[in-house]
């Protein structure tokens, strides 16, 4: 699985050959974004929908996203687009398919986090606080992509809770540097604190990562 992190919530994640795009903000360069096939959108906050209707159009991609995100794109003339719902799975391509699952995130109408099976399993969390339901995806996640800026969504400390409740083997934090702060360090001297184990992978805007 390929990953390249955008800044803020955005990533571009190829596998098994499939390419998806999540949470595409405003602000994101997306020159420097290649070939697109999907794009999953968690909520329908301008800072993780921003740039839908261009890149959508500009790579012939689907977007795919709750009621609210399913209902913006069509008023923005989206023709490719799909709505999901918590609990549902699409099978995408070449065997990888996409779970959706509630968030905690009171802020938003229909906040979701996306689980992402392929060749590795990768949940994204969209934007969330620390909840017990969480646990039910442990086990099932390798990659972990978690919110640490505390701005309307998890802290470093809550971050380590859910780090702790899902148990992957690699984490990379997100929703920070763009319209908030977050220390990755903090996120790993929570998770020590805690004894929780797990790699933690930071990321360069534009960096790109196998695993």
């Amino acid at each position: 699985m390929k990953i390249i992190w955008y800044g803020h919530s955005c990533f571009w994640i190829e596998t098994n050959g499939v390419r998806i795009l999540i949470d595409p903000y405003p602000e994101v360069e997306d020159d420097l974004i290649g070939d697109v096939d999907y794009i999953l959108i968690t909520h329908e906050h301008v800072d993780h929908y921003g740039k839908v209707e261009l890149l959508s159009r500009l790579r012939d991609a689907t977007v795919i996203g709750p009621k609210t995100v399913y209902l913006m794109a069509v008023s923005d003339g989206v023709t490719k687009v799909r709505e999901i719902e918590a609990g549902e799975t699409i099978e995408l391509e070449n065997g990888v398919k996409v779970t959706a699952f509630f968030m905690e995130h009171p802020s938003s109408q229909y906040p979701l986090g996306y689980l992402v099976e392929g060749d590795k399993r990768l949940f994204h969390t969209g934007d969330t606080y620390a909840f017990p339901a969480l646990q039910n995806l442990r086990g099932k996640v390798d990659i972990l992509l978690v919110p640490i800026s505390g701005r309307s969504t998890a802290n470093e400390r809550e971050a380590a809770q859910i780090v702790e409740d899902i148990r992957p083997r690699i984490v990379i934090p997100m929703h920070y540097g763009v319209y908030g702060e977050g220390s990755p360090e903090k996120l790993r001297e929570e998770l020590m604190r805690n004894r929780v184990f797990a790699i933690v992978r930071v990321l360069k805007p534009g960096e790109e990562v196998e695993f």
